[in-house]
């Protein structure tokens, strides 16, 4: 076959800048002068004028003006200027004096109202309309959440209604020694005021020596009340708690740690990104053979600031929490927790950083990491100071998580990542401790904007593959 030579001309043509910016048209807003821009002439482009138009909308969508149409007219003024003339129609300024609903079937209308931000009677406002539209979303009970206006006064929020039983599974696996099954079972709307109930079960399952065993199993009743006090940001977290967890591949009991308790969360929001929680925790927890059975009660106050874009697969915002835990009766210690992560489109980053403090600390309560959640390399729950034939654990720790994301399709992306971790149980040892170190790449694939994730992890001491390599699989990003 012979070779066919493709030339493409481009011929630019000439550049225009403009050079000024005029309104016409009827009941035209002041504000309007403090959108165009201070240093003109700039370069004609069509990201600039439909983002200068979107402004123009957004005032009058915010002023009162749900029916504003703007045209425009451009004048040549010479063979490099121009100037932009847009006309504003308007229309007419709404004030709204009813609220409707339509589409609910099973969530009360007084549901609404309590998450509808906008008042009666006032000017119709965008913001106010969006803002309602995602607290409504947030419900998690509706599919669908539109607006329209009727009768020049009237706004209608349209909704379809979402199934309130919902059934998840989730399976995370890692190479060579675990795969963890749970499963959910909930109801969004179980007493018709946004409650919610969830019965979680866990299981951790590992093989060594030609042996499937169960490693660690949770069950956790969760019952979460919205409206605590009919209050509008104040909610009430509840759950029944009972774990067991033990070391890779231990058949007996010795130095299992196994809780039972009783959990209870008031939580305030003060913004849709900011708020507080004050809890109560009474457990029962043993380290069987190592310690009796003790009665905890945990007082705990936390703080979170988050306004990430997506739980899943953040690509903006961070998160910034901290926590102070103090315990009495049958033990006696404080413990703090912070932690700061930060989202950029291609590269994320995580510092977490834990301290106990106390006369009298039970196993159960030191910091265990390793493996997937903080350092990626190592076994699961394998950093720390060892002591009598326990899973490793420490009173102190900060770990570190980074990575670059690449997401060059809509399906697909590579991560490279770095996970350490700095862990003792004196605090001014902390920063002079050993440092473990894990690295590795990882592969997303995209379904329905939710990462499935592969992570391929090594550790310094790593030296035979595949042998000493850890592969983990997931949903969604480790943080």
């Amino acid at each position: 076959m012979g070779n066919v030579i493709v030339n493409i001309n481009i011929n630019e043509g000439k550049r225009f800048y403009i050079k000024q910016i005029q309104f016409e048209g009827d009941s035209l807003l002041d504000s309007l002068i403090y959108i165009i821009p201070r240093k003109l002439p700039i370069a004609y482009s069509d990201e600039f004028i439909n983002s200068f138009e979107s402004q123009i909308y957004y005032f009058y969508y915010n002023s009162g003006f749900p029916f504003v149409n703007v045209l425009r007219d451009t004048i040549i003024e010479n063979d490099s200027s121009l100037i932009v003339k847009e006309k504003v129609s308007a229309g007419k300024k709404i004030i709204i004096k009813q609220i409707k609903i339509e589409g609910n079937k099973q969530v009360r209308d007084a549901i609404f109202f309590k998450e509808i931000t906008i008042k009666v009677p006032s000017y119709f406002n965008y913001n106010q309309i969006i803002q309602s539209i995602q607290r409504i979303y947030s419900l998690r009970l509706f599919k669908s959440v539109n607006y329209k206006i009727e009768d020049d006064s009237i706004l209608v929020f349209q909704v379809i209604e979402s199934p309130e039983r919902y059934l998840e599974t989730n399976i995370g696996f890692t190479y060579p020694y675990f795969l963890n099954i749970s499963f959910l079972i909930g109801h969004l709307n179980i007493f018709g005021n946004v409650q919610n109930l969830e019965l979680i079960t866990n299981g951790l399952f590992s093989w060594t020596n030609s042996k499937i065993l169960l490693n660690d199993r949770s069950i956790t009743l969760n019952f979460r009340e919205r409206y605590f006090l009919d209050m509008k940001n104040l909610f009430l977290n509840s759950n029944i708690i009972y774990n067991k967890t033990g070391q890779i591949g231990q058949v007996e009991d010795y130095g299992k740690i196994e809780e039972i308790g009783l959990n209870a969360e008031i939580l305030r929001q003060f913004s849709n990104y900011f708020y507080s929680a004050f809890s109560i925790l009474l457990k029962n927890s043993i380290t069987i053979g190592y310690e009796d059975k003790r009665f905890i009660l945990t007082l705990s106050q936390r703080v979170v600031y988050d306004d990430r874009n997506s739980y899943l697969d953040a690509t903006r915002g961070f998160v910034s929490s901290f926590s102070i835990s103090q315990a009495f009766i049958q033990a006696k210690f404080i413990k703090f927790n912070e932690l700061y992560s930060k989202y950029f489109y291609s590269f994320a980053f995580r510092i977490r950083m834990g301290q106990i403090f106390g006369s009298d600390i039970p196993y159960s309560e030191k910091f265990f990491l390793g493996g997937e959640g903080s350092v990626r390399g190592y076994l699961n729950n394998s950093i720390g100071e060892t002591f009598d034939n326990l899973q490793p654990a420490s009173n102190h720790y900060i770990n570190g998580n980074f990575e670059y994301r690449w997401r060059f399709s809509s399906f697909f992306g590579i991560t490279f990542f770095y996970d350490f971790a700095l862990v003792s149980n004196e605090f001014a040892n902390l920063i002079r401790s050993s440092i473990y170190n894990g690295y590795g790449i990882g592969f997303r694939f995209y379904i329905n904007f939710i990462p499935i994730r592969f992570d391929f992890a090594l550790n310094p001491n790593s030296r035979v593959l595949p042998k000493d390599l850890f592969i983990y699989f997931s949903i969604g990003q480790m943080f």
